[in-house]
């Protein structure tokens, strides 16, 4: 199981960082997605990437917990070849104003010989997510 971890800070109110995260079906107005849709349980992301074949990214994913203005836990279903993803992402109120954002994922990657370059891709998207979340706040 890999684990990954990145932080953000974003100058806003953990209330306006929280209003961002929990629309679900608008996460293409700040994230790397053309499209989001939400059906009560499930997500659907179309990723602005697109795959070796020329066909974007599609990612589904499913909310496992949201506790307002503090938590959300997803688990992805499928779109991408890692097997057991969970991510949790905690909104705290920092110190000198505004609000801390921490995104937390583990997994398993597809190919345990490669578990580097998957940790290090991985990372890249919840860095970049989380950056894009602390900015659009």
């Amino acid at each position: 199981m890999i684990e990954i971890e990145h932080s953000a800070h974003s100058d806003a109110p953990r209330s306006r960082v929280w209003k961002k995260l929990a629309a679900l079906e608008r996460w293409h107005e700040w994230g790397p997605w053309t499209k989001t849709t939400f059906d009560c349980e499930t997500r659907t992301m179309v990723g602005d990437r697109k795959k070796l074949t020329g066909q974007p990214y599609v990612m589904k994913e499913r909310v496992t917990k949201l506790e307002p203005e503090e938590r959300f836990e997803y688990d992805l279903l499928s779109g991408l070849p890692v097997r057991n993803y969970h991510a949790v992402v905690t909104l705290t109120d920092a110190g000198g104003g505004g609000t801390d954002i921490r995104w937390r994922a583990s997994f398993n990657p597809p190919w345990p010989i490669a578990g580097g370059l998957w940790r290090g891709a991985m990372l890249k998207v919840i860095r970049d997510v989380s950056e894009r979340l602390a900015a659009a706040s």
